[in-house]
């Protein structure tokens, strides 16, 4: 029988399928990640000892504390190669610069690390950690976000390393082929612990971690989109 979970994701491929697709490219993408172009930065670059890769899912509806709330979505993958001693990744300090607001802080924080607001990555450690911005008022979805900065901070034993990642909005028509399935982290109530869950995709195996009290599930996920093929690096739109 097939997965609810699963059937659900065939139905909204269906009707994604028949229209324009949207997604936010990083201004220097150089690799994908689950299907969305993403940018990968060298830490610290004067003496690399690891990476920190960034994409976006563009905005999604999630549900905290029983409430549906629009977000925009943003993903940090950080590998510690090298380093002996652990980097931190303190989650209040990943913010969000959008057009003519403020810059923002997480309103939530979904991670595959134990539950801490500031992240620990061991030596040869990756930890995965899925932000969820507020959005302004009278922006529903993309065709209403042009773009964002994604400024990030991890520390090292050498330093702390900050850096921002632009996001532009690209258009991107339907696949001839259908897109690959891509069960995002998050997405559905059952998540962390369905023990029929094939976790495609996706490295979420903790329960869910929160900067405020309460779970956090997405309950209108993004836009699906096709796997590259391996080797040929994502180009940017402007």
């Amino acid at each position: 029988m097939t997965h609810p979970l699963v059937l659900r994701s065939l139905v909204t491929l269906a009707v994604a399928g028949c229209a324009t697709s949207y997604l936010y490219e990083p201004s220097a993408p150089s690799t994908w990640l689950d299907g969305y172009p993403a940018t990968t930065t060298q830490v610290p670059p004067e003496a690399p000892q690891g990476t920190v890769t960034a994409t976006s899912f563009g905005i999604l509806e999630i549900t905290a504390n029983g409430q549906p709330l629009e977000v925009v979505h943003a993903r940090l993958v950080v590998i510690n190669d090298g380093d002996a001693t652990p980097w931190s990744i303190a989650t209040a300090d990943q913010q969000l610069e959008l057009p003519g607001r403020a810059i923002e802080r997480p309103m939530y924080v979904n991670t595959d690390a134990p539950a801490n607001a500031v992240i620990q990555v061991g030596q040869r450690e990756r930890r995965v950690v899925d932000l969820y911005y507020g959005l302004p008022a009278g922006v529903h979805d993309e065709r209403d976000l042009a773009g964002f900065q994604l400024l990030w901070k991890v520390t090292t034993p050498a330093r702390e390393i900050a850096s921002r990642t632009a996001f532009a909005r690209v258009v991107r028509e339907p696949p001839e082929a259908p897109p690959v399935v891509v069960l995002h982290a998050g997405w559905g109530p059952y998540w962390w612990f369905d023990p029929f869950w094939g976790r495609p995709g996706f490295y979420f195996h903790r329960p869910i971690v929160v900067v405020r009290p309460g779970g956090v599930i997405i309950s209108r996920p993004p836009h699906r989109h096709p796997g590259h093929p391996p080797g040929h690096p994502p180009t940017h739109h402007g």
